[in-house]
């Protein structure tokens, strides 16, 4: 069963459309989306679970894959081209 959490965001009196298109008031809002609860858990956003629920933080940042651990450098390819 998916968690609902609070979502607060950096800027304190922020209202409008954020993340995934959740919707802040005041600088708060609502989700169970867990792509949505990972990319604010890693983006400077607060995320506390509501309810008697605890935050399986590992659940609602694994849930799209394991993190991406390829180089951002050249390729292979290009390296050996002259």
């Amino acid at each position: 069963m998916p968690v609902t959490v609070r979502i607060t965001a950096p800027v304190a009196d922020f209202t409008g459309e954020g993340p995934g298109g959740v919707q802040f008031t005041e600088g708060t809002a609502t989700t169970s989306d867990p792509a949505v609860i990972g990319y604010c858990q890693g983006a400077g956003y607060s995320v506390e679970p509501l309810g008697d629920d605890p935050l399986d933080i590992e659940q609602s940042s694994e849930q799209d894959g394991p993190a991406d651990t390829t180089s951002t450098g050249r390729s292979a390819a290009r390296s050996k081209r002259g």
